[in-house]
């Protein structure tokens, strides 16, 4: 690799500039002399040229992204006419791209010719002194040519630890920018020195339950939470946007760790047990659904690709799938394009429901899995939820209090905090957070 070749230069220069001083010191001299002042130039540029690299970095990544970005909402971008100020944003971008990397090449232009004229300078003072030595008789012509063949094999070396030293310093700004995902603390490995959980009963307890992003954060997501799920319990998660429903979620999957407190699986602390064992029986339907491009069967058995289509079509129907999936040309074999977009949001949201249900979780999570669905769907869905929940724990996370009023127990988050908790006719009765957020949606707030 170029290490050796490195080292053989190297000693290369040190034979060669031997035989040089053997020939003629003078010209030796002269040869040489112009190699530090060409090192120097090359190694104190190198902070400008770095600076120059990340700048010509951050432009182009600027850039591509907002590329991506106004191609990606393509929709969004004509259905609000808004083509000429994308395209002007993006042509902003551009514009400082090719500034930026014009300004680059013009200094590293201007160092290639300090670089030029130094080597220029080094070949005048050569040629001079040797024609001089040849005038004189001290050199013959022969010599002279020698001497130049064996000056080149010194220069060289040094010309291409300078290429190399350019090369290293672009490939030190690339490596910078992956670093910040090569040192990111993974997720811990649990499956080796970890307890695996067994048969997962759907039992959940949160005692004291702290969460906060990172240490220096100001506030608390989630604050001194506690509560329990017992198996086969249905558990509703209510609250406004940013009260923590969805973190309260992502703790019970081990996504995130408790900043302080304690969460409980089947009575088994959840810092002690392999995630994988945990997630292999939780079923999980968020509200920003993700398909991958393939069939509909592909989709719902993604986590068990070679389960029989009966299965696969029982979970569909309670999904509320079946209906749509019928009508399909080749109904669950049919191709749903790239991120499932051949089908509408209902329809992909009613795939991960089916998706979810396909290996029988004991531990099923609604994460406002309902909230892009139409009318019809979303209350074949709650006509299925008797049928969906049985004989397994649920949780629903919801906005639309309507969804929920069947839970056996409904918790009120308000600003990381459980406030309340017990069942609808329950928390109507106490005129409280609840009773407020349902006639809010009501519009029949009391005066």
């Amino acid at each position: 690799g170029q290490p050796i070749v490195v080292m053989l230069d190297m000693l290369s220069v040190f034979v060669y500039a031997t035989m040089m001083f053997v020939y003629n010191w003078k010209l030796a001299l002269a040869t040489l002399v112009t190699i530090p002042p060409f090192l120097i130039l090359n190694f104190a540029s190198t902070p400008f040229l770095q600076k120059m690299s990340r700048e010509v970095f951050t432009a182009t990544n600027h850039e591509n992204s907002y590329l991506i970005e106004a191609l990606t909402g393509v929709r969004t971008v004509k259905s609000m006419s808004v083509e000429k100020a994308v395209r002007w944003q993006w042509e902003e971008r551009l514009n400082k791209e090719i500034r930026i990397s014009f300004r680059g090449q013009m200094i590293s232009l201007q160092l290639g010719a300090l670089s030029s004229a130094i080597s220029t300078i080094g070949s005048v003072a050569t040629t001079w002194i040797g024609a001089s030595l040849v005038i004189s008789g001290e050199f013959t012509i022969g010599q002279l040519f020698a001497f130049n063949m064996i000056s080149g094999n010194v220069t060289g070396p040094f010309l291409r630890l300078a290429g190399l030293w350019t090369q290293l310093q672009e490939m030190t700004i690339a490596v910078e920018r992956l670093c910040d995902v090569i040192e990111a603390k993974p997720e811990e490995n649990r499956e080796l020195s970890y307890r695996d959980l067994g048969t997962f009963r759907g039992r959940v307890k949160f005692e004291n339950v702290t969460f906060k992003y990172s240490p220096d954060a100001e506030r608390n997501i989630l604050e001194n939470i506690n509560f329990e799920i017992a198996p086969n319990q249905t558990i509703a998660v209510v609250g406004r946007s940013g009260s923590g429903k969805s973190t309260l979620a992502k703790l019970i999957l081990g996504l995130y760790v408790p900043t302080s407190g304690k969460i409980s699986v089947d009575e088994i602390d959840l810092k002690t047990i392999s995630l994988k064992s945990l997630r292999s029986q939780v079923g999980v339907v968020d509200q920003d659904t993700f398909l991958f491009s393939g069939t509909i069967k592909s989709n719902i058995s993604l986590a068990r690709p070679g389960a029989d289509i009966s299965e696969v079509e029982r979970a569909a129907e309670l999904a509320g799938a079946a209906e749509f999936i019928e009508k399909m040309p080749m109904r669950y074999e049919t191709e749903i394009g790239e991120g499932g977009g051949m089908l509408s949001g209902g329809q992909r949201q009613r795939i991960a429901i089916a998706r979810s249900l396909l290996d029988n979780p004991k531990l099923l999570i609604f994460d406002e899995a309902t909230s892009s669905l139409d009318t019809e769907s979303e209350r074949t869905v709650q006509n299925n939820l008797e049928k969906i929940r049985h004989d397994r724990s649920t949780i629903i996370i919801a906005h639309r209090l309507s969804t929920v009023q069947n839970a056996d127990r409904i918790l009120v988050l308000d600003k990381g905090l459980l406030i309340e908790q017990g069942t609808h006719d329950e928390l109507m009765s106490q005129r409280g957070h609840y009773y407020y957020l349902n006639h809010q949606q009501l519009a029949t707030i009391p005066a």
